[in-house]
């Protein structure tokens, strides 16, 4: 068992400098991975996560800070500090109020010490205990590794793996191969809605394999326990459910450019060739999405009927790829007649089947080519490997001005904003960025927009319908099109001002 914020809060020395939770921020049982004291304004940049923050009160005071209470806090949570701990005897002897609501607005855990104690002492009580407790586990992973491997050196079938690993553990298994598939099953029914389980990636040779879950009725995996678990099922379960070369190229695709921004010449060609591959013709159209599972055992099921549902539309198809807790793919249809826009919905009507079912979806907007596609891939996952809001279904547009705005590169920052927004092409013509320009100073008034271009209200409509055509999204979906049209205005800016 790791040690945790509430389990510190009943450590001895600690204890001692009478605790009180300011905040709870997301979770007491948050694991704490070291306890130290610095009191610099920038000490976020020092950190790695899971860390417990100890500081004197009057530390908030400093005359050379240069930066707000809610931009420290801000920082602390991008960092993944476990907690802040705010000495409160000397000068400073309650919380302050923009400490406090700033820790709320962004779940960091607060926590003030009402009697002082040497910080020394507290931070060597608790690290002890920290070293302890992971000499602990690691002697447990030990123990566990070599049971397990014994055990699946005698297996001869994906059933007998998930029956060595139920045994082993006394819990409930279900293996999962790459398609999503259910290969194995062993232990009693899960209960998915009432009871917790860990879900562990298999992967072989750098390419999905499929997913563990295993319920946690008796024992709680950490992190350790998972990669350990997942290190040593892998290889076994890939002989058994490896997806092969398939499987190798849609995770090269759904990985996307090699520079988190927008593919290059080679990796454009790369990816027409694998999709060619995989059956895909040059005329479909593309909806790249990802799902998070709480349990896959309890969601799989709804993407089945998503996926059914889909593909009875003419000429649609879904393809996807498990990765533990994650499935990423694309909805796909070679029937392109009605345009971009009228597939976009029915891409979202199917993913709409998902809402509230236990799964976070995350989806981009259309793709007409393999560049928009595989582009959309790096935004994709990296907001669906944030904190899960699970059943919601969110657009990637959505997400992209607090993306933007995290970003410290500008460059990098315009470049990510173009490529899932307007795409290089529309921001290459002037004639097209002027007009969505011009519908953002008008607060996307028709009229307005006409007017400061000078033309006719048909001559407005037959543009604007041209950049649905190219990127998918028409000015009837207000949310991506309000963003369509900031993205523009920022290009049209950044133009300006660097002659590009």
């Amino acid at each position: 068992m790791t040690v945790s914020i509430r389990s510190v809060l009943h450590n001895t020395q600690f204890k001692r400098a009478d605790p009180v939770v300011e905040v709870e921020g997301k979770d007491l049982d948050t694991p704490v991975r070291w306890v130290f004291t610095n009191e610099r304004e920038d000490v976020s940049s020092f950190l790695s996560g899971g860390e417990m923050l100890i500081i004197e009160g009057n530390a908030l005071l400093a005359a050379d800070w240069h930066g707000t209470l809610g931009q420290y806090v801000a920082s602390l949570a991008q960092a993944g500090v476990a907690a802040l701990v705010v000495e409160l005897v000397e000068g400073v002897v309650r919380m302050p109020d923009e400490l406090v609501s700033a820790a709320r607005l962004h779940g960091l855990t607060l926590i003030g010490l009402k009697s002082r104690v040497p910080f020394v002492d507290i931070c060597q009580s608790v690290n002890t205990a920290i070293v302890h407790e992971q000499m602990h586990l690691q002697l447990e992973v030990d123990t566990m590794s070599t049971s397990l491997r014994e055990g699946l050196s005698r297996t001869g079938n994906i059933e007998a793996v998930a029956e060595t690993i139920a045994s082993l553990f006394g819990e409930s298994v279900a293996i999962f191969d790459g398609d999503g598939l259910l290969a194995a099953r062993a232990g009693r029914a899960f209960d998915a809605g009432n009871e917790s389980s860990a879900v562990i990636a298999l992967e072989s040779r750098s390419r999905p394999v499929g997913a563990l879950e295993i319920t946690q009725r008796t024992m709680t995996s950490d992190a350790t326990m998972r990669r350990a678990i997942a290190t040593i099922v892998s290889p076994v379960a890939a002989l058994y459910i490896d997806g092969g070369a398939r499987m190798g190229m849609m995770h090269h695709l759904s990985m996307g450019p090699a520079d988190g921004v927008h593919v290059n010449t080679f990796e454009a060609q790369e990816a027409h060739a694998m999709l060619e591959a995989l059956g895909f013709a040059g005329s479909c159209i593309y909806m790249p999405f990802a799902f998070r599972f709480r349990s896959v055992v309890e969601g799989i099921n709804h993407v089945s009927t998503m996926v059914e549902r889909f593909e009875e539309l003419s000429g649609c198809a879904v393809s996807c790829m498990l990765e533990g807790d994650l499935m990423v793919g694309w909805c796909s249809t070679t029937d392109s007649s009605d345009g971009a826009a009228a597939f976009g919905r029915h891409c979202m009507d199917a993913l709409a089947v998902l809402e509230g079912d236990g799964i976070y979806v995350v989806h981009g907007r259309v793709a007409l080519d393999t560049v928009t596609l595989v582009d959309g891939f790096a935004v994709l996952r990296d907001i669906a490997n944030h904190e899960p809001a699970y059943g919601r279904v969110v657009s990637t547009m959505s997400a992209l001005v607090d993306r933007f705005v995290a970003s410290s590169d500008m460059d990098k920052a315009m470049r990510m904003l173009v490529v899932q927004t307007i795409g290089f092409e529309v921001a290459a013509s002037p004639l097209l960025l002027d007009t969505l320009c011009a519908c953002f100073d008008n607060l996307d008034s028709k009229t307005g927009a006409c007017e400061q271009l000078g033309i006719r209200r048909q001559t407005l409509y037959n543009r604007l319908d041209k950049v649905t055509q190219m990127v998918g999204v028409d000015y009837n979906d207000k949310p991506n099109w309000v963003m369509l049209l900031f993205a523009a205005k920022l290009t049209k800016s950044w133009q300006e001002q660097h002659g590009e």
